[in-house]
Protein backbone atom coordinates (compact mmCIF):
# COMPACT_ATOMS: atom_id res chain seq x y z
CA UNK A 1 0.00 0.00 0.00
CA UNK A 2 2.97 2.29 1.11
CA UNK A 3 4.59 2.09 -2.28
CA UNK A 4 1.75 2.08 -4.11
CA UNK A 5 1.24 5.63 -2.98
CA UNK A 6 4.26 6.75 -3.53
CA UNK A 7 4.23 5.83 -7.26
CA UNK A 8 1.38 7.91 -7.60
CA UNK A 9 2.50 10.84 -6.15
CA UNK A 10 5.54 10.58 -8.36
CA UNK A 11 3.30 10.08 -11.60
CA UNK A 12 1.00 12.99 -10.31
CA UNK A 13 3.47 15.85 -9.40
CA UNK A 14 4.98 16.90 -12.31
CA UNK A 15 1.12 17.29 -13.63
CA UNK A 16 0.82 19.99 -10.28
CA UNK A 17 3.78 21.36 -10.78
CA UNK A 18 3.05 21.47 -14.72
CA UNK A 19 -0.36 23.85 -13.72
CA UNK A 20 0.97 26.04 -11.42
CA UNK A 21 4.02 27.14 -14.00
CA UNK A 22 0.75 28.01 -16.44
CA UNK A 23 -0.77 29.99 -13.96
CA UNK A 24 -0.85 33.52 -15.75
CA UNK A 25 1.07 36.16 -14.01
CA UNK A 26 -1.34 39.51 -13.65
CA UNK A 27 -0.84 42.09 -16.35
CA UNK A 28 0.35 45.60 -15.54
CA UNK A 29 -2.02 48.30 -16.27
CA UNK A 30 0.37 51.29 -15.06
CA UNK A 31 -0.58 54.54 -17.67
CA UNK A 32 1.87 57.25 -16.49
CA UNK A 33 -1.29 59.33 -17.64
CA UNK A 34 -3.79 58.91 -14.37
CA UNK A 35 -1.44 59.24 -12.06
CA UNK A 36 0.56 62.65 -13.49
CA UNK A 37 0.22 66.30 -12.59
CA UNK A 38 1.66 68.12 -15.03
CA UNK A 39 1.67 66.08 -18.56
CA UNK A 40 -1.10 67.20 -20.16
CA UNK A 41 -4.05 64.84 -19.87
CA UNK A 42 -7.94 64.74 -19.69
CA UNK A 43 -8.32 63.64 -15.76
CA UNK A 44 -11.11 61.08 -14.75
CA UNK A 45 -14.29 63.60 -14.43
CA UNK A 46 -14.90 64.58 -10.80
CA UNK A 47 -11.62 62.76 -9.61
CA UNK A 48 -9.08 64.48 -7.71
CA UNK A 49 -5.98 64.47 -7.19
CA UNK A 50 -2.86 66.03 -4.56
CA UNK A 51 1.05 66.33 -4.85
CA UNK A 52 3.17 67.84 -2.28
CA UNK A 53 6.88 68.58 -2.45
CA UNK A 54 9.82 71.41 -2.08
CA UNK A 55 10.47 74.28 -4.33
CA UNK A 56 14.21 75.64 -4.23
CA UNK A 57 14.94 78.87 -4.99
CA UNK A 58 17.48 81.07 -5.16
CA UNK A 59 16.70 84.87 -5.62
CA UNK A 60 19.37 87.19 -6.57
CA UNK A 61 21.55 88.93 -4.88
CA UNK A 62 20.77 92.48 -5.40
CA UNK A 63 17.19 91.32 -4.42
CA UNK A 64 18.13 89.24 -1.24
CA UNK A 65 21.68 91.49 -0.25
CA UNK A 66 22.54 87.68 0.44
CA UNK A 67 22.95 84.24 -0.82
CA UNK A 68 20.36 82.94 0.93
CA UNK A 69 18.67 80.33 -0.70
CA UNK A 70 15.25 78.66 1.01
CA UNK A 71 12.79 76.21 0.43
CA UNK A 72 9.34 76.60 -0.50
CA UNK A 73 6.12 74.01 0.55
CA UNK A 74 4.13 73.65 -2.60
CA UNK A 75 0.70 71.70 -2.59
CA UNK A 76 -1.00 71.44 -5.79
CA UNK A 77 -4.35 69.38 -6.62
CA UNK A 78 -6.27 69.21 -10.09
CA UNK A 79 -10.20 68.48 -9.95
CA UNK A 80 -11.60 67.07 -13.20
CA UNK A 81 -14.24 68.49 -15.17
CA UNK A 82 -16.65 67.95 -18.20
CA UNK A 83 -15.98 68.55 -21.56
CA UNK A 84 -11.52 68.33 -21.19
CA UNK A 85 -11.57 70.43 -18.81
CA UNK A 86 -10.06 70.78 -15.33
CA UNK A 87 -9.50 72.97 -12.34
CA UNK A 88 -5.78 73.42 -10.56
CA UNK A 89 -5.00 75.05 -7.52
CA UNK A 90 -1.81 75.67 -5.58
CA UNK A 91 -0.55 76.91 -2.32
CA UNK A 92 3.30 77.76 -1.95
CA UNK A 93 4.89 78.93 1.35
CA UNK A 94 7.77 80.42 2.53
CA UNK A 95 6.25 81.73 5.95
CA UNK A 96 6.87 85.18 5.75
CA UNK A 97 5.56 84.62 1.50
CA UNK A 98 2.74 82.72 0.47
CA UNK A 99 0.96 82.52 -2.75
CA UNK A 100 -2.24 80.70 -3.70
CA UNK A 101 -3.65 80.50 -7.43
CA UNK A 102 -6.58 78.61 -8.75
CA UNK A 103 -7.45 78.34 -12.89
CA UNK A 104 -9.17 76.27 -15.68
CA UNK A 105 -7.35 73.94 -17.59
CA UNK A 106 -8.23 72.33 -20.99
CA UNK A 107 -6.29 69.49 -22.24
CA UNK A 108 -6.34 67.37 -25.21
CA UNK A 109 -4.31 63.97 -25.76
CA UNK A 110 -3.20 62.18 -28.83
CA UNK A 111 -2.04 58.94 -28.46
CA UNK A 112 1.58 60.15 -26.79
CA UNK A 113 1.31 63.71 -27.23
CA UNK A 114 -0.66 66.53 -25.24
CA UNK A 115 -1.11 70.36 -24.88
CA UNK A 116 -2.93 71.70 -22.20
CA UNK A 117 -3.95 75.84 -21.44
CA UNK A 118 -4.60 77.26 -18.64
CA UNK A 119 -4.89 80.53 -16.53
CA UNK A 120 -4.33 80.54 -13.14
CA UNK A 121 -5.36 84.18 -11.06
CA UNK A 122 -2.78 84.15 -7.74
CA UNK A 123 -3.09 86.41 -4.24
CA UNK A 124 0.69 86.36 -3.31
CA UNK A 125 0.81 88.04 0.53
CA UNK A 126 4.08 88.78 1.86
CA UNK A 127 4.89 89.84 5.86
CA UNK A 128 8.60 91.19 7.00
CA UNK A 129 8.69 91.89 10.78
CA UNK A 130 12.48 90.66 11.54
CA UNK A 131 15.53 92.63 11.39
CA UNK A 132 13.99 96.10 11.96
CA UNK A 133 11.32 96.12 8.68
CA UNK A 134 7.72 96.32 9.50
CA UNK A 135 6.35 95.53 5.84
CA UNK A 136 3.93 94.10 3.85
CA UNK A 137 2.56 93.25 0.60
CA UNK A 138 -0.80 92.00 -1.51
CA UNK A 139 -0.16 91.16 -4.73
CA UNK A 140 -2.64 90.29 -7.61
CA UNK A 141 -1.03 87.81 -10.49
CA UNK A 142 -2.08 86.38 -13.40
CA UNK A 143 -0.60 83.49 -15.08
CA UNK A 144 -1.78 82.38 -18.90
CA UNK A 145 -0.16 79.11 -19.82
CA UNK A 146 0.56 76.52 -22.22
CA UNK A 147 1.93 72.91 -21.53
CA UNK A 148 3.26 70.36 -24.08
CA UNK A 149 4.01 66.79 -23.00
CA UNK A 150 5.18 63.48 -24.38
CA UNK A 151 4.50 60.05 -22.81
CA UNK A 152 6.01 56.94 -22.30
CA UNK A 153 4.39 53.93 -20.12
CA UNK A 154 6.05 54.65 -17.12
CA UNK A 155 7.24 58.44 -17.02
CA UNK A 156 6.07 61.84 -19.17
CA UNK A 157 7.80 64.96 -20.39
CA UNK A 158 6.28 68.36 -19.85
CA UNK A 159 7.61 71.60 -21.35
CA UNK A 160 5.13 74.33 -20.01
CA UNK A 161 5.67 78.34 -20.38
CA UNK A 162 3.92 81.25 -18.60
CA UNK A 163 3.14 84.91 -19.16
CA UNK A 164 3.24 86.78 -15.80
CA UNK A 165 0.98 89.73 -15.40
CA UNK A 166 0.18 91.68 -12.34
CA UNK A 167 -3.17 93.98 -12.00
CA UNK A 168 -3.08 95.17 -8.35
CA UNK A 169 -0.23 95.52 -5.60
CA UNK A 170 -0.82 96.78 -2.07
CA UNK A 171 2.42 97.36 -0.55
CA UNK A 172 2.36 99.00 3.56
CA UNK A 173 5.08 100.11 5.67
CA UNK A 174 4.39 100.71 9.68
CA UNK A 175 0.98 102.53 9.20
CA UNK A 176 1.82 104.14 5.39
CA UNK A 177 0.30 102.28 2.48
CA UNK A 178 1.16 102.40 -1.37
CA UNK A 179 -1.83 101.19 -3.59
CA UNK A 180 -1.11 100.41 -7.67
CA UNK A 181 -3.76 99.06 -9.42
CA UNK A 182 -2.18 99.66 -13.01
CA UNK A 183 -1.79 96.48 -15.12
CA UNK A 184 1.86 95.96 -16.44
CA UNK A 185 3.67 92.80 -17.65
CA UNK A 186 6.22 91.02 -15.27
CA UNK A 187 7.78 88.38 -17.12
CA UNK A 188 7.68 85.20 -18.04
CA UNK A 189 8.77 81.68 -17.16
CA UNK A 190 9.99 78.19 -18.60
CA UNK A 191 9.95 75.04 -16.88
CA UNK A 192 10.38 71.38 -17.47
CA UNK A 193 9.17 68.00 -15.45
CA UNK A 194 9.96 64.83 -15.44
CA UNK A 195 7.04 62.56 -13.83
CA UNK A 196 8.58 59.01 -13.17
CA UNK A 197 6.92 55.75 -11.92
CA UNK A 198 8.77 54.54 -8.72
CA UNK A 199 6.80 51.46 -7.90
CA UNK A 200 2.97 50.04 -7.88
CA UNK A 201 1.17 53.53 -8.59
CA UNK A 202 3.88 55.73 -7.15
CA UNK A 203 4.88 58.78 -8.76
CA UNK A 204 7.77 61.19 -8.38
CA UNK A 205 8.47 64.42 -10.55
CA UNK A 206 11.35 66.46 -10.26
CA UNK A 207 11.27 69.78 -12.89
CA UNK A 208 13.52 72.98 -13.69
CA UNK A 209 12.29 76.18 -14.06
CA UNK A 210 13.52 79.62 -14.99
CA UNK A 211 11.28 82.06 -13.93
CA UNK A 212 12.33 85.63 -15.84
CA UNK A 213 11.01 88.31 -13.97
CA UNK A 214 10.81 91.64 -12.60
CA UNK A 215 9.65 91.22 -9.42
CA UNK A 216 9.58 87.55 -7.79
CA UNK A 217 6.93 87.33 -6.04
CA UNK A 218 8.29 85.91 -2.53
CA UNK A 219 10.00 89.14 -2.43
CA UNK A 220 7.42 91.60 -2.77
CA UNK A 221 7.69 92.56 1.23
CA UNK A 222 11.12 94.27 0.21
CA UNK A 223 9.93 96.69 -1.72
CA UNK A 224 12.75 96.43 -4.23
CA UNK A 225 13.18 99.51 -6.63
CA UNK A 226 15.12 97.93 -9.12
CA UNK A 227 13.71 98.27 -12.59
CA UNK A 228 15.01 95.15 -14.80
CA UNK A 229 14.81 91.75 -15.65
CA UNK A 230 15.98 88.60 -13.43
CA UNK A 231 16.80 84.75 -13.96
CA UNK A 232 15.91 83.35 -11.19
CA UNK A 233 16.27 79.07 -11.59
CA UNK A 234 13.82 77.25 -9.48
CA UNK A 235 14.02 73.11 -8.93
CA UNK A 236 10.96 71.09 -7.48
CA UNK A 237 10.56 67.74 -5.68
CA UNK A 238 7.11 66.73 -6.15
CA UNK A 239 5.31 64.01 -4.34
CA UNK A 240 2.22 62.45 -6.36
CA UNK A 241 0.33 61.37 -3.75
Amino acid sequence: MFFRHVILTLLFLPGCYSLQAQKPVPRDTFDITRHSMQFPHQYKKWGFQVSAGLLLVKPPFDLMENNYQGPLVNIHATFGLPWKFSLEGDISSILISNQFSLGPRLSFLIRNFGIKLGWDVAFSYGQLRQFGFDNKSKVWIHYPSISLGYKLKTMAFTFKAELIGVSRVSQTTGENEVVQSRNFFNGFTGAIYVEQRLWKDHVFMVGIKDNYEKLYWPTWMLFTTFNRFYHIPELSFIWIL
